[in-house]
């Protein structure tokens, strides 16, 4: 044997010309997957959240809704109690006369809700600041709504000190 045949081999080059591209094509590989794992996931954990949501929303806060609507119309009925105890004292404070009698003052000869004309001796109802005249039950009705005399806006009495 000759040392020319033998072929020394260089420290640090005894890979294979093809393993270092390998290992390059494995390696971009393995980050390829990597972030196609991290896609799928993010893709995955998006839809689980928008599904929660949506089931939560159509669930959970359609019951909370009808509790609110509930709490609501309670809310509103004793708001209207309260407001019907208030037209009640107020109807009765407010003078009843006869259509007719003796020093009623006032210039109309219907009344303003029904457009009816007063029969003597007809109860009516005379408001206590602007004097305007009523039917007994047109008035009633009007104040069971409103608590202002239909002709002028005004309001009846002073309320705010009765809430």
């Amino acid at each position: 044997m000759t040392s020319q045949n033998i072929t020394s081999i260089a420290p640090g080059n005894y890979l294979h010309p093809h393993f270092v591209a390998i290992m390059v094509f494995a390696i971009l590989l393995l980050v390829c997957m990597t972030i196609i794992c991290v896609v799928a996931a993010s893709l995955i954990v998006v839809i689980v959240y928008i599904l929660y949501d949506f089931i939560y929303w159509r669930v959970v806060e359609n019951s909370r809704g009808l509790e609110f609507e509930s709490d609501l119309e309670e809310g509103v009925e004793r708001r209207r109690r309260r407001r019907q105890r208030k037209y009640c004292r107020v109807m009765m404070e407010l003078p009843c006369v006869e259509y007719g009698s003796v020093g009623l003052e006032t210039t109309s000869r219907e009344c303003a809700i029904c457009l009816e004309d007063y029969n003597g001796g007809e109860p009516c109802r005379i408001m206590p600041v602007c004097k305007h005249m009523f039917h007994v039950a047109c008035i009633d009705n009007w104040l069971n709504v409103k608590i202002t005399c239909p002709v002028c806006r005004q309001r009846i009495f002073n309320l705010r000190n009765d809430r």
